[in-house]
Formats: C-alpha cells, sequence, structure tokens
C-alpha cells in the first residue's frame, strides 16, 4: 500500500525529503532520528482517508502515534537507537530519548516545559487507537526506507509513556542539569531545524537564498565598503572627528583580524556617540568574513527608526539585505505579488510562497531586524518563531545600542550568545557607548539553580573581547563636546522649564520622559515661531517629516525648539547647540547628550541641562517610567552627575553605573504579569515553555498596548478593504491560494503601518481611548473616528496627562 505525507507527495519521499534539508542546518542525531519518525503516524489509515478528501473515522491525529512507533522501535533495538542517537551513555541516551519524543509530539505546536513532555490523555487516546488497528510502522521502516532493524510491533503499555513524561523525577532532571545548556540548546535548535525542514518540503520549497547568495552579497559587500572607505580616506582635508572615526574603524578591524586567531566569538565596540559605529561595525563583519568564510549577517537594533536608518546607509552603498520588521516590505515579495497579479500562474505563486518563507525564517544573506525579533528568537519555544532559528547559524550577528536591553539581561544574553556562537559557528558584535559590564559579579547563590557559574560554566573564560582602547577615544578632545549643567531645583516646574529654554538665544532639543509632558510643553510654547513636536503618537512618517524640518533650521541657523519623547536619544543623527533632559538613568543621559554638538561644528561646548521635572501635585514625572528597580538608577544619576561634568569624565562615571548594576540585579529575570520568571531557572528544569514567555516589551508593566490606523481622509477604507481580503481568505480552500492572499494581507499591513500609532494605557485605569469607526477592529487596528482629533502639528490628541512612551 501507498501512504501519503501530503496529496502530492508520499510519505517516505517526504520523511527522506526533511531528513536531507534538516542536515543543511544541523548535524544534531535528534534532528536526525526525529525527522526520521516524526510523520510515521501518518500511515494512520484514517489520515490517509482524510488527505484523500474521504471521512474515514474519529482519529486521523499522527504525531502521537509517530511517538508510539519511536518508542516502539527504540524499546525493540535499544543498540541501534543507542547509535543514531549517538549516546555517549546511559545518561545521554534517556535525555536524548525524551529530546526526540519532544520533537515528534509536538512538531506542529511549541516545545513544552518537559515536565509536560507528553499529554496523557492524548497518549491514551493514541494506546486506544493502535490496540484495534494494526499499523505497519516497522514494515515501512524497513521497505520503504530500507532501514535494517528488529522487527517491532505496538504493544501499547501505559508506563511506558508515564515514564517518558514524568521528567521532573530527581533523576533525569539531575541527569538534565549535568549539561544543562547544552541539552536545551540542542533541543530548541533540534527542534526549530525540524520544523523548518518539515515545511520547506511541504511546500516543496528548495530555494535557499542564504547558500544560494551568500558568494555574491559578500563579494558585493566588500566592493561596496571598499569605495565607501576610500572616499572616506582619500577625500578633502578631513575633520578631527572624521579622523578618529576612521582610527576606531581601522583598530577594531585590525583587532578582530587578530582576535580570530583564538577561540573568542564575542566582541565588544565601546565607542562614543557620533563614531562611526555603523561602518565600524560593517568593516569588522567583513574582516571575519574574509578570514572564517561564508557567514551571513544579522544586523540587530532597539528601534525601528534606527533600522530605518541604517536601511538607508546600506541603500546608499548599494549593499543587499532583507528587512525583517513590522514596517518594511520585502520588495521582492512585493515584486511576486504584482507579477502574480498580471499572470497568475502556479509558478509565479511559488515565488510568493518562497519569498515569504525566507522572510519569515531569515533566509537571507544580510538582515536587519530589531531587538524583539532577535532576541525573542534565541530563547523562544514558539513554532512560527523558531522557523528563524537555524538561518542564527553560521551568522555575524552586529548588536547595536546593546545598552536598551532592560539591565537584568545583559549578563545572560551575553552569555547565551556566547555559547550559541560557539555552538553553531557564529560571531557577536556588541555596540554602544554606554557598554554594560559583562562579567559575573563574584558572590554567593543562594540557589544553585540560578547561578550564571553553573550553567555558562564556559562564559568566564570566553569573556567578550574589547575591539578598540575605549579609554582613549572618550578622552580625546573632539569627543568631549558638551558639559553637563545641574538645576538643583527640588520644585522644578514645568513654567520654569518653559523660562529657561525661552532664555536660551540658540536652537535647544527638550527630552522629557512622558507624552504628556511633551504635549503640556508644546502647548505653552506653540506661540513661539519655531516649535516642533516629537512622539510616538505621530505617525513615523510625520515623526520623519518633523526631524527633516529640525535638520533644516538647524542647518538654516534659526532657532528651533524641538520637544520630545526618549524616542530620539538613541541612534538619531541631529546636532542641537542645548539639550535639556528630564532625570533619567545614565545611560539614557549619555544618549540623550549624544545628540549635543554632535558633530563637534560648534564653536563652543555644548550645554546639557539635568533636572527633575514636577508636576503641580510634587510628583515627578521620572517616577511615572522609572518604577521599581529603575528607581535605583535615578538614584545613581543624583549621586554621581555633578554641575559641570564634561563627557570625558563620563566614561569612568559610566563604568561605575554598569558595575552596580552588575553587582546588585539578578541575572536573567522577566516580568511576566505579577511573576517574576528566572531564566537560568527555566534552562536548569528544561521549562521551554515558561522561558519561551520571555518578551521583551511586558505590556503589564507599560499599559496595555492599542492600535489606531490615521486615514488620510474620510474616504480612506484601507483597513476595511483589508477585512474584506481576509473574509475571501477564509471561503478559500486551496490552501496555498489562501496563503498567498494572507502574504497579501501582511504586505499590504506594512504599507498601512506608516499611518498606524500604538497607544498605550498605563495600568491605572484612567485613560480612555480615542473613538474609533464603527466600534470594530480590523485585524486588531481600530480606525481614528474623528480625524479632527489628530494633527501634524500636535499628533493624537486624547486629552490625559502622563502618557506612557
Amino acid at each position: 500500500m501507498k501512504y501519503w505525507s501530503h496529496v502530492d507527495k508520499l510519505l517516505e519521499v517526504h520523511i527522506c525529503g526533511v531528513i536531507e534539508k534538516s542536515r543543511k542546518y544541523t548535524s544534531l542525531s535528534i534532528t536526525e532520528v526525529a525527522a526520521l519518525f516524526h510523520d510515521f503516524g501518518k500511515i494512520n489509515p484514517n489520515f490517509q482517508k482524510k488527505l484523500a478528501g474521504i471521512n474515514g473515522g474519529r482519529y486521523s491525529n499522527h504525531s502521537y502515534l509517530s511517538v508510539f512507533a519511536f518508542v516502539y522501535f527504540a524499546k525493540t533495538n535499544r543498540e541501534a537507537c543507542w547509535q543514531l542517537l549517538k549516546a555517549e551513555n546511559a545518561a545521554d541516551y534517556k535525555i536524548k530519548i525524551r529530546q526526540v519524543i519532544a520533537l515528534i509530539s509536538h512538531h506542529h505546536g511549541d516545545l513544552p516545559n518537559f515536565r509536560d513532555l507528553l499529554n496523557l490523555e492524548e497518549v491514551t487516546n493514541a494506546g486506544m487507537f493502535v490496540e484495534k488497528n494494526e499499523l505497519p510502522f516497522s514494515s515501512f521502516l524497513s521497505k520503504q526506507l530500507s532501514i535494517e532493524h528488529n522487527q517491532f510491533s505496538i504493544d501499547y503499555d501505559e508506563s511506558d509513556f508515564q515514564n517518558s513524561s514524568k521528567f521532573v523525577e530527581y533523576l533525569h532532571l539531575r541527569l538534565w542539569r549535568a549539561k544543562a545548556l547544552q541539552y536545551f540548546m540542542d533541543t530548541q535548535f533540534g527542534f526549530a531545524s525540524l520544523i523548518h525542514a518539515d515545511k520547506r518540503d511541504a511546500g516543496n520549497n528548495v530555494w535557499y537564498q542564504f547558500e544560494d547568495r551568500i558568494p555574491q552579497a559578500i563579494e558585493e559587500m566588500n566592493l561596496a565598503l571598499d569605495r565607501k572607505f576610500q572616499l572616506f580616506d582619500q577625500g578633502p582635508v578631513l575633520s578631527d572627528l572624521n579622523c578618529l572615526r576612521t582610527a576606531i574603524r581601522i583598530e577594531a578591524t585590525k583587532n578582530i583580524s587578530r582576535y580570530l586567531l583564538s577561540s573568542g566569538r564575542v566582541f565588544t565596540i565601546t565607542a562614543p556617540t557620533g563614531a562611526g559605529k555603523t561602518y565600524t561595525l560593517l568593516s569588522v563583519a567583513k574582516e571575519i568574513q574574509r578570514q572564517k568564510g561564508q557567514l551571513g549577517i544579522i544586523y540587530a537594533l532597539p528601534f525601528l527608526s534606527i533600522t530605518e536608518q541604517v536601511q538607508r546607509i546600506l541603500d546608499e552603498d548599494g549593499i543587499d539585505y532583507l528587512p525583517v520588521n513590522s514596517k518594511a516590505n520585502n520588495q521582492e515579495l512585493v515584486t511576486a505579488l504584482n507579477m502574480y497579479e498580471v499572470n497568475p500562474t502556479s509558478e509565479n505563486l511559488q515565488k510568493i510562497l518562497q519569498q515569504d518563507f525566507a522572510e519569515h525564517s531569515f533566509d537571507h544573506p544580510f538582515i536587519i531586524t530589531t531587538f524583539v525579533q532577535f532576541f525573542e528568537t534565541l530563547v523562544s519555544n514558539k513554532n512560527a518563531t523558531l522557523l528563524k532559528l537555524p538561518n542564527f547559524s553560521n551568522r555575524i550577528f552586529l548588536i547595536d545600542e546593546l545598552q536598551a536591553l532592560p539591565p537584568r539581561l545583559y549578563l545572560f544574553f551575553s552569555a547565551w550568545l556566547e555559547a550559541f556562537c560557539r555552538i553553531n559557528n557564529s560571531y557577536a558584535i556588541l555596540s554602544t557607548a554606554t557598554m554594560p559590564k559583562l562579567d559575573f559579579p563574584v558572590k554567593n547563590y543562594a540557589d544553585e539553580l540560578a547561578d550564571p557559574y553553573l550553567l555558562f560554566k564556559e562564559y568566564s573564560d570566553n569573556l567578550p573581547i574589547e575591539l578598540i582602547t575605549p579609554e582613549r577615544y572618550f578622552s580625546e578632545k573632539t569627543f568631549n563636546r558638551y558639559k553637563i549643567h545641574l538645576i538643583d531645583n527640588d520644585k522644578f516646574m514645568l513654567q520654569d522649564l518653559i523660562d529657561h529654554v525661552l532664555s536660551q538665544t540658540k536652537s535647544c532639543l527638550v527630552i522629557l520622559n512622558t507624552i504628556g509632558d511633551t504635549k503640556d510643553l508644546y502647548e505653552k510654547l506653540e506661540e513661539f515661531s519655531h516649535i516642533i513636536l516629537l512622539n510616538t503618537h505621530f505617525t513615523s512618517s510625520d515623526r520623519s517629516e518633523k526631524i527633516k524640518m529640525a535638520k533644516a533650521f538647524l542647518n538654516a541657523n534659526e532657532k528651533v525648539i524641538l520637544v520630545s519623547t526618549q524616542l530620539i536619544e538613541a541612534g538619531v543623527d541631529i546636532d542641537f547647540p542645548v539639550v535639556y533632559r528630564d532625570l533619567c538613568p545614565l545611560p539614557s543621559l549619555i544618549q540623550s547628550a549624544g545628540r549635543c554638538n554632535r558633530n563637534n561644528t560648534f564653536s563652543e561646548m555644548g550645554d546639557v541641562y539635568f533636572f527633575q521635572l514636577k508636576k503641580e501635585q510634587g510628583k515627578a514625572s521620572s517616577e511615572v517610567i522609572y518604577k521599581g528597580e529603575a528607581a535605583q538608577f535615578l538614584h545613581f544619576c543624583k549621586e554621581h552627575i555633578t554641575d559641570g561634568v564634561e563627557e570625558n569624565k563620563l566614561y569612568t562615571i559610566q563604568s561605575d553605573f554598569f558595575s552596580s548594576i552588575r553587582d546588585s540585579l539578578t541575572i536573567g529575570e522577566f516580568k511576566k504579569g505579577d511573576k517574576s520568571i528566572n531564566m537560568i531557572e527555566c534552562v536548569n528544569n528544561a521549562e521551554f515553555e515558561h522561558l519561551g514567555q520571555f518578551q521583551l516589551i511586558d505590556n503589564d508593566l507599560f499599559g496595555e498596548q492599542y492600535k489606531y490606523y490615521i486615514p488620510k481622509d474620510e474616504e480612506d477604507f484601507s483597513c476595511e478593504e483589508l477585512a474584506d481580503l481576509t473574509a475571501q481568505s477564509l471561503n478559500t480552500t486551496d490552501f496555498e491560494k489562501n496563503r498567498k492572499t494572507r502574504i497579501e494581507i501582511n504586505s499590504r499591513l506594512k504599507i498601512l503601518s506608516d499611518r498606524i500609532i500604538n497607544v498605550r494605557l498605563n495600568s491605572k485605569g484612567n485613560q480612555v481611548t480615542p473613538a474609533y469607526r464603527g466600534g470594530k477592529t480590523y485585524l486588531g487596528i481600530r480606525v481614528l473616528y474623528d480625524l479632527n482629533s489628530y494633527s501634524f502639528e500636535k499628533g493624537l490628541e486624547l486629552g490625559t496627562n502622563n502618557l506612557l512612551l
């Protein structure tokens, strides 16, 4: 009898295809074995009938039947299974058996906590089915797959699976914890490789963009960077700033060339703001590729605004890349969609599906993405997210503005990256002007399950290596561009700030902690001729236009006042002679001050005014944003930032700040609602689902989020049209065409994203969202009802104070 895995594919062909495709990403034995058995359950006659469009019976599942096939093969063929799994010893064999069970049973879902390895109800249902139906697993293994083995049958015994699922037993956990990090990463990467190969083979997708394009991509990037660096080096008389930028780039590139001879995998570049880190990172990546071969690049940044800046640089230099975020459209996908509209052939449909898969799996030699996509993938248990992970191997990670991570995660992710890179032939470059301390603190850990030394056993011998001499550059006169002035007033209120700003003869950038504060200040200064408001209650296209306006006034030497939230403090290339900053942690202060005299072009040193804005009730605005442990960071600034301190003194101060963070914070903790989850404990307890709950932005902490679409006019029904398209897709029975429609919806959503605003309400529930059209949401998006409540000048007006972020 022939067995089919899909309508058009024989089961043995699919299994062999998945094995072959998974080998492109990993040599893990658990993946090989899981790929072999993952779809054996499709021999289920009810599944075969269902595939043929026939109603064959109630039980048509296959995942748990596939587990049965593997378990009873292993029970009868212990020696052969031991060899297939390449088990080092009995303990390793027991762990690998359970890893394979996890991969097979959940390959259509998410990785579970190993204490919940199997759903015993599902086991019972499968057991009842095999007791009544003889499934020729052993025959299929020998005849269709030509694998010699001792013949086995399914002699169902519930205890076989109870033992497998009771992973919390002391014995199993003790065996796991001996090599917890290795086992955890292997399980996660093995699972990711299996589901990636399974989806690719099921879609008959044999196009590997990374593999096919990497040689040409490296050659083209090398030529582009050589041209750019030649322009830098042979241009007109260079400014002192550009000379230092070149010196930093050359030093980092020479040092990476030397350090690559050792076993180092993670490196740091700690350079002042405005030091040209983008080109330094690209130059270092170029050198790693020259020495280590065909490695791709993943460039990760914390905010969309910064990714757009890097994209502009790459566009100017003609460097090919694939942006993966909620806004950027894959132009090749857009082209494929347009081609299909003109010529709806199966070939053009396949191109759409291939491009979409490439985006969701990071299948491209050069990816630009956000911290959310990057760091959440590294620790995820989720099927859709882990589709990317196989393409994290053989990479160079360029991670800019590292300080934007939550401080508790600095050390965890540094150590995680070191282990991941060492296992998967990758390298990481961490870059920022405010580099955290990345060595583990020496202290006693009461709970060994949270002890980073025990989990990351090799990290202390492979700490990140600095590629430049930061002290040299931070002490350079060229990088001593501003002086910090403390406004020592415990009752400094909005009117005091207004008076201070208006007393200036030069242009001012005022950075406040809440959207409400920026709106209040703007309204008080509205009569000033050149006043610009900037916060996240503007569409991204309007924000970009406002920054252009501010730069135009600055270039024309006309006084302009730009009032902004902290969205401008990192990565925005703007240069003011005067900056005001409400009380904030030290890294934010330094990043904000990086917008002051950034290019060292003013005749005098820039002025940064640091103050604590108070409300009428006497409460500080900084307390609204910086709560809990972040309040300690504010205290550090109050204690260590003195009046008149200049930029070149901040390197020592920030070193003390990051030492205090390293020594005082618990490594790897994150909040999920009212729960605190320790990431190190999750790994030690094989808790994939718990670790997979990690989100870089905690909505419970920062407030509930709503998406609002700002229509161009009353006749703009773009969201409603998307809803209609979604409804049409539900009526399409053809899987590939249905998928094409959903890809088109996602592509259109990205086009609309320039007019979508995220509104967060604080957790107190005393804020009201704007009215939205018809009281309906379209794909989770609300359409703003009253267009008069949005303007280019003021953004979205909600009429409430203390709006977050």
